[in-house]
């Protein structure tokens, strides 16, 4: 009777170690259900940013269309207020930055005379009227428009060199975005009430960092 079990106890153990050695190093028994891959649980967590219009009723379809014109509507609204009160952290994204709200400030208290090309070009219009009965008098008011156009074309340039020089040096070089030269050129075009975001500095009140002693550092800096 003992003997038996010991029989049993000894075929038990001879068994498991025969299970052990058969199964391999790493081997992981199988559960109930498979487990599910990862990228297959990825892929069942993750939404669309965008609704599925195509699951939608006339009426949803309607009502969100609705609303993202309301909402659309209200930044848009958002973005024209700061650029006319100076609030940069609701402004479009190209109009941010701190050297580009400098250099505005810069050109703004500038006042380049390239400023007065917009109403003397809408002051030479009628010139076309009196092209057939004066035509030498318009080849002349022509010449003289090129010529005031490349006057103003070179103080524009001359005045966003320099104040990209000094933004460079005040800021540094890596924090000048990019199209920061022709944007900067575009405003000194514009006349000052027409310019967006509205203009924050009166004449002649130029920002920190842009006197002389500042400039003569910068291009010392820059060499």
């Amino acid at each position: 009777m003992f003997g038996s079990k010991k029989e049993s106890t000894s075929g038990n153990s001879a068994a498991s170690e025969s299970t052990v050695e058969a199964t391999p190093k790493g081997y992981t028994p199988k559960k109930g259900t498979a487990t599910p891959k990862r990228r297959d649980v990825e892929a069942a967590q993750r939404r669309p940013i965008v609704a599925d219009r195509t699951k939608l009723t006339k009426e949803q379809k309607k009502a969100k269309k609705a609303q993202d014109r309301k909402r659309s509507n209200e930044l848009y609204y958002q973005q024209q207020q700061a650029m006319r009160t100076g609030d940069e952290k609701h402004m479009p994204v190209q109009h941010q930055g701190k050297a580009r709200k400098w250099a505005r400030d810069y050109i703004d208290a500038s006042a380049p005379v390239s400023s007065w090309f917009m109403p003397l070009a809408i002051a030479l219009i009628p010139m076309m009227i009196f092209q057939l009965r004066f035509p030498q008098i318009v080849n002349y008011l022509t010449l003289a428009l090129y010529l005031i156009f490349f006057i103003m074309l070179f103080n524009a340039l001359f005045v966003v060199r320099r104040a990209k020089t000094l933004a460079s040096y005040r800021f540094g070089t890596d924090q000048i975005p990019r199209g920061f030269t022709m944007q900067m050129l575009g405003r000194c075009f514009y006349i000052r009430r027409w310019r967006l975001p509205t203009p924050q500095v009166k004449r002649g009140e130029f920002p920190p960092g842009s006197s002389r002693e500042d400039l003569k550092a910068a291009k010392k800096a820059g060499k």
